[in-house]
């Protein structure tokens, strides 16, 4: 797809990254002087043919997910301010500017020693200090929450999928609800079927996307926090984060634990999670 010069009033400035249904661009507001985000659907017949469901569904997702961004007021999820269609018909919505993802503080989940030799220095996995890594999974547990609060589950959190704001000491915005399940969305999942990043999900949403509910959310947190904390991803009988990382307790362990249960039913919601970090879970 060709990058337009113009989408409405928007001037298109550059492509940013291309998923497998849409296009991102950096664009200008001429009208307010500012930086906007435009995600335009786009759907090729050979992208189409290695997907799980047809053009017509993944557009509906598409729609569905803009008008689920401009119904949400909260801090921790990304805003939708208007949307529109290309002249094929193709629909696209347009959303706050935003410098970069959390990748930027951890850096790309590339573990494999050969690989990460290809790999820039600064885009290569690393931890954050803990208080950092506490304050991102608050924030990112408390934008889940407003969601499961309207029925929603995201069903793809990830580093890349959360954004950080230039101002308030980079504070986390989900975005991208572009695999969400919503209400009578439950139905349109096809058993079988997996959706999502691997390495973040639920055991029960490597198996059956319709079985997914807001406590694989609460998973994809906890895998989350141990990359967040210690660097890594917590495969296979992974170590304790306190008997890694210097100044963080048992509690905090707990936590992690508790967010990575294999049984959903175990799995606290992600509000009551966000209000154990609220409370302190690292050691005094």
């Amino acid at each position: 797809m060709t990058a337009p010069a113009r989408l409405g009033i928007y001037e298109i400035r550059e492509l940013v990254v291309t998923s497998s249904f849409s296009h991102l661009y950096r664009a200008h507001d001429p009208l307010l002087d500012r930086w906007v985000a435009i995600k335009v659907f786009d759907l090729s017949p050979e992208k189409e043919a290695s997907l799980p469901y047809e053009r017509q569904e993944w557009q509906r997702r598409f729609v569905a997910e803009a008008r689920i961004l401009a119904a949400m007021d909260h801090p921790h999820v990304v805003r939708v301010d208007a949307m529109g269609h290309l002249p094929d018909g193709a629909p696209y919505m347009v959303m706050p500017w935003h410098v970069a993802n959390l990748r930027r503080e951890i850096g790309r989940d590339v573990f494999d020693p050969e690989r990460q030799k290809t790999v820039p220095v600064e885009q290569r996995p690393r931890a954050v200090a803990p208080e950092r890594a506490i304050e991102i999974l608050r924030q990112t547990c408390l934008g889940l929450a407003a969601l499961h609060r309207r029925g929603i589950v995201h069903r793809d959190v990830k580093p890349s999928n959360l954004l950080l704001t230039e101002r308030h000491d980079g504070m986390i915005r989900l975005c991208d609800l572009g695999m969400a399940k919503q209400g009578a969305d439950m139905s349109r999942s096809r058993a079988g079927v997996w959706i999502g990043t691997l390495d973040y999900l639920a055991p029960e949403q490597r198996e059956n996307a319709a079985a997914a509910t807001d406590r694989a959310d609460v998973y994809a947190v906890g895998v989350l926090a141990y990359r967040l904390l210690t660097g890594k991803l917590p495969v296979g009988a992974f170590a304790p984060v306190s008997t890694l990382v210097e100044g963080v307790g048992t509690e905090l362990d707990h936590w992690v634990g508790d967010a990575l249960a294999p049984d959903p039913v175990l799995r606290p919601p992600a509000i009551r999670m966000a209000a154990r970090l609220a409370q302190g879970v690292l050691k005094a």
